[in-house]
């Protein structure tokens, strides 16, 4: 009786345990876990904004000489590189305003 009392205690501990694991592991179903809900921005949105202040830089007849680099996260812009003057440099975080889905231009351009 000995023998089949432990067997039944292991089967009940390994049940117990295997919900434990998920819990541990991750928002297993019905683990009590909290998931996590935040929003996030469809991959292509970002780059879809990159590839329109490009766009947009490229169309400018003054912009398009300069080697600016675009990023983009979550509605951010970021511009990086040397542009010639203050104009050139206003001008490049405002055509970057100007693209739909940015919310803000991290303008980080050097002037020469």
């Amino acid at each position: 009786m000995t023998g089949l009392r432990a067997s039944a205690v292991a089967f009940a501990v390994a049940g117990l345990l295997t919900g434990c694991v998920a819990a541990v592991i991750g928002n297993a179903p019905h683990s009590g876990t909290a998931a996590d809900t935040r929003a996030r921005a469809p991959a292509d949105t970002d780059a879809g904004i990159s590839r329109a202040v490009r766009s947009r830089f490229s169309a400018d007849a003054v912009l398009n000489q300069a080697p600016i680099e675009v990023s983009a996260y979550r509605g951010t812009v970021t511009l990086r590189g040397t542009v010639e003057s203050a104009a050139q440099r206003s001008s490049a975080e405002q055509a970057a305003h100007a693209v739909a889905g940015v919310a803000a231009v991290n303008n980080q351009l050097k002037v020469r």
